[in-house]
């Protein structure tokens, strides 16, 4: 685990796009975390028990759902005291604050029912559904509290609806790191999350309640000097729905048919080619498009998988500005807007982050209609 975010911090869609957002587009700015308490006594209780440094704070993923931001704040360090939260602002993009969600409970550390350290989150309609690696302190001393699970919650109550165990489907190599979800016409769906431990893909039929690990080619991570981060990622098209998957350090871009996958297994794996960069793909458009930038550049481009993997099919759709590096882009549908996160990842691995990691969350493009 504190090899995969070390690669992090070295490494630290929208068809036809051509201008570039800065931070003029920002709606939320802050540092660290602060948190919105319930009381008072609260607030006293936890920073008596040294549970709350508020420069210990970081968000790696962000989704909107309900109208709500909600983030993911890892448990990388051993003061932080909510792992899943909402964003709270006073005012457009000031005073920003961060209140638990669904609530307090959910963010009990040594509860193998709450929440233990929330890596990656997604949303489908009125529904969020939260990867927790069960792994606290993973930057300093890594700590398995709890077996990894995945947790689905209603937007709008937060009321909890599923909890997914996948302490069977994991081993002691295992290093869980990116979720997707895709739902079928009728409601039935399915859970992807990838194992760059394992050089895997954990399959789970939420309806049949059965899941599987898919074991992938070593083709699939040959040139890594060893199993970094393991991306993947949901690309819909008219020919059906594919999950691109590649090591940072890999060679090649590749991806599998859904229906596959859903079958439980490996096969029928598609060459996409070799990558003339190294991408970091932060998010998708939700549609056919993916994001990404190259390491340890913070330009954020985009590339329509309907097209060839080439350098003359990426467009550069947001420049960053004040050295921040995008984690995460992701759809807004109510508003039909993309958002990207940003933040000083570097900083806060080198603990040089001062009062806290600054953050930002701007508009990607504010003429882009989602698909």
């Amino acid at each position: 685990m504190r090899g995969y975010i070390l690669v992090l911090m070295v490494g630290i869609a929208v068809t036809g796009v051509t201008a570039y957002s800065n931070n003029s587009n920002a709606i939320y700015t802050w540092e660290g975390g602060r948190i919105e308490w319930p009381c008072p006594t609260t607030k006293r209780l936890v920073i008596a028990a040294g549970k709350y440094t508020p420069r210990d704070l970081i968000a790696i993923r962000c989704q909107r759902v309900e109208g709500k931001t909600l983030c993911a704040f890892p448990r990388y360090k051993n003061s932080i005291p909510i792992t899943l939260s909402q964003v709270y602002a006073t005012k457009k993009g000031c005073d920003v604050k961060f209140e638990p969600f669904p609530c307090w409970t959910e963010q009990e550390e040594g509860n193998c029912n709450a929440l233990q350290s929330v890596i990656d989150i997604y949303s489908v309609g009125e529904f969020v559904w939260v990867l927790d690696s069960g792994i606290v302190q993973a930057l300093r001393s890594p700590i398995q509290r709890c077996p990894p699970k995945i947790v689905v919650y209603e937007g709008k109550s937060g009321k909890k609806l599923k909890t997914i165990n996948l302490n069977r489907f994991v081993t002691e190599k295992s290093r869980l790191q990116y979720l997707q979800v895709e739902c079928l016409k009728g409601g039935r769906c399915y859970v992807y999350v990838s194992d760059a431990g394992n050089n895997a893909i954990i399959v789970y039929d939420v309806y049949g309640g059965r899941g599987y690990r898919v074991v992938l080619p070593k083709a699939v991570h040959h040139g890594c000097r060893f199993r970094d981060v393991l991306y993947i990622f949901l690309s819909y098209q008219k020919e059906g729905t594919k999950l691109y998957f590649s090591y940072l350090g890999g060679r090649r871009l590749f991806a599998i048919r859904t229906e596959h996958l859903r079958k439980g297994h490996g096969g029928n794996i598609i060459d996409i080619g070799e990558k003339p960069n190294t991408p970091i793909f932060i998010g998708t458009d939700a549609g056919s498009g993916v994001f990404f930038r190259e390491e340890g550049d913070s330009d954020v481009y985009y590339w329509n998988t309907n097209q060839c993997y080439k350098k003359s099919n990426f467009k550069l759709v947001y420049k960053s500005s004040g050295g921040l590096y995008a984690t995460h882009v992701f759809p807004d549908f109510k508003i039909n807007r993309l958002l990207v996160l940003e933040n000083d990842f570097p900083s806060y691995v080198k603990d040089y982050a001062g009062c806290g990691t600054l953050h930002q969350i701007s508009i990607l493009d504010g003429t882009y209609t989602c698909e």
